[in-house]
């Protein structure tokens, strides 16, 4: 269980690593920030497109073999991003390295999916969410030190090491079955899906994934870039390391939480958190509402995406919910990369009030379908 959860942590700390250093590889290069950023947008382009690819072998061959070979591609794109020579090669390692941490996400879900009822998968996920918030406070904090010592390289470097640490750990850790735990409760696991219903249930599995990207994955990866480009460099760590500990502090609440409430009532609690966040970015502009926002969008994430991970795959048959896991983070993720894309240049052009205002109507959308949805698991 803990070298799932290193894995886990390792792709997260990839993924927050690279947004404290856009300054400096922007400065190193004689770039734009815009530019650089674009290698946050390659990076989820990477993992979104071999996500599908992941959970199919996943399936075929195991957890245990897809995770180590996911891992080995990222710990060796984590070597070569910390030798880059140019924004180029920058920005393809990065898709690689999203490529290759994509792998993380099928091959847990699948070991946590047997855990019965719905409330011990939604506390294991919520633990394995405390730990990767735990991991993007600590990567921040990775980034300055060694942008203090005069190089980002070396952050790459960790990374790429302790990667590689890890799939030394995943085979003892995959071969063990996961435990069925029974904990009471304020709902029960719904029945299977109705096979008649399989086309509908994953045009609503890709359509919330998509919707969730650009919300939930999206507006927080674009936060360090709105300070960057206001003028806030200094900020840029703090912003990320405040929506960590959003994410780790809601978490430890919802573990209560997720024993008495239902699914709709946390959908709700973290919809109307990421509304609150957004709009205020877009309201009152500032660093200090910024930081806010940050952790909103934490606590939100936190209550609408672990209580998806835990209910949206039983809408479909047994045998599809490892393709309804991969499916659905990989179109959150296309999704992210999409919204990372298109609004970076607006972020430079100083429209922070536009990316979010839209950021908060796509939130509110997206807690409305969640709740209709969320009828099917009752």
């Amino acid at each position: 269980m803990s070298a799932l959860r290193w894995a886990a942590a390792l792709g997260n700390a990839d993924w927050h690593l690279a947004a404290p250093l856009l300054a400096a590889l922007a400065t190193a290069w004689h770039t734009d920030i815009a530019t650089v950023t674009t290698g946050l947008a390659a990076y989820s382009l990477g993992q979104g497109l071999a996500m599908p690819l992941w959970g199919w072998l996943a399936d075929r061959y195991g957890p245990g073999r897809s995770l180590r070979t996911g891992l080995l591609v990222a710990a060796a794109a984590s070597v070569g991003s910390a030798l880059c020579p140019g924004p180029g090669w920058w920005i393809a390692l990065r898709a690689t390295a999203g490529a290759g941490f994509a792998t993380v996400i099928p091959s847990v879900s699948l070991y946590y999916g047997s855990l019965r009822p719905a409330q011990a998968r939604q506390r294991a996920f919520a633990t394995l969410t405390s730990v990767t918030a735990a991991s993007g406070i600590a990567s921040p904090v990775l980034a300055d030190t060694v942008l203090r010592c005069g190089s980002w390289r070396p952050a790459f470097a960790v990374i790429a090491l302790l990667t590689a640490v890890t799939v030394c750990r995943i085979r003892a850790a995959t071969r063990t079955a996961p435990v069925r735990v029974d904990v009471g409760g304020a709902y029960e696991d719904p029945p299977d899906a109705v096979p008649s219903r399989t086309s509908v249930a994953y045009c609503t599995v890709l359509g919330l994934g998509a919707a969730e990207g650009a919300v939930m994955l999206g507006l927080p990866a674009l936060l360090a870039p709105a300070l960057a480009t206001a003028g806030s460099q200094a900020s840029t760590s703090a912003v990320l390391v405040i929506y960590a500990l959003g994410v780790l502090t809601s978490t430890l609440v919802l573990r209560r939480h997720a024993r008495v409430w239902g699914p709709m009532r946390l959908l709700a609690t973290g919809g109307s958190m990421g509304v609150t966040g957004a709009l205020l970015a877009a309201l009152v502009p500032g660093t200090a509402v910024l930081m806010l926002c940050a952790a909103l969008l934490g606590t939100a994430w936190s209550y609408l995406h672990t209580t998806l991970q835990t209910w949206l795959p039983w809408l479909l048959p047994a045998p599809a919910r490892g393709r309804a896991v991969s499916l659905f983070s990989a179109s959150a993720i296309l999704s992210s990369s999409a919204t990372v894309g298109l609004t970076s240049s607006l972020l430079q052009d100083g429209r922070h009030a536009t990316v979010f205002a839209a950021g908060g109507i796509l939130c509110a959308a997206l807690t409305c379908w969640t709740l209709y949805v969320a009828r099917r698991w009752r």
